[in-house]
């Protein structure tokens, strides 16, 4: 099975949140997607493509995809328009991607943006203990990263499910540099 969940923390600690949707799963072989609060789908059949995605690379610990807005440039399709605000564009985006690369991934050997993660519950079992040791005093910013980094400390693999595209709002009119929202 495959769950679906936007953490939300009122007090900014993000991994706290994000561990409580992942107590609330019983088997460790099910999927927990975890996405951020500003993403959109912007195809019907997401839920179809992540399944078939863990189907096919089930050995992955953590897959994530390309979205509209993202700091690193391996997550945004080469030549997409990062400052369009046009969900037409974005959804053009979404198809083309989905039209030329079903069922794609590229291997990412370094930490990565956590707009979307899909992972096993028995990968969060096995890399929560590090994770916290790492990520105790963090909030929002970082936990993406400190998550992605034990992903590949435990000699597990990052993939980018290169078929899926979604709008990311990240600080579009706001711009990259501000976090105030971010912090206690």
């Amino acid at each position: 099975m495959i769950w679906f969940f936007t953490p939300y923390a009122h007090d900014k600690k993000f991994l706290d949140a994000i561990d409580r949707h992942f107590s609330l799963i019983a088997n460790p072989n099910d999927w927990v997607v975890i996405m951020d609060g500003d993403t959109a789908f912007l195809k019907s059949d997401f839920g179809e493509v992540i399944k078939r995605y863990t189907e096919q690379y089930p050995e992955t610990g953590l897959f994530t995809c390309y979205a509209s807005r993202c700091h690193y440039g391996c997550q945004v399709p080469t030549g997409a328009n990062m400052e369009s605000d046009s969900i037409i564009y974005h959804k053009t985006m979404a198809n083309i991607q989905s039209a030329l690369f079903r069922g794609q991934v590229a291997d990412l050997d370094r930490k990565i943006a956590g707009h979307l993660m899909v992972i096993r519950k028995s990968t969060w079992t096995r890399i929560r203990s590090e994770v916290y040791l790492k990520a105790v005093a963090k909030y929002i910013l970082g936990v993406d990263t400190k998550i992605s980094n034990a992903i590949l400390a435990s000699g597990l693999k990052i993939r980018l499910m290169k078929e899926l595209y979604i709008f990311h709002y990240l600080r579009l009119t706001e711009g990259f540099d501000y976090t105030k929202h971010l912090t206690p």
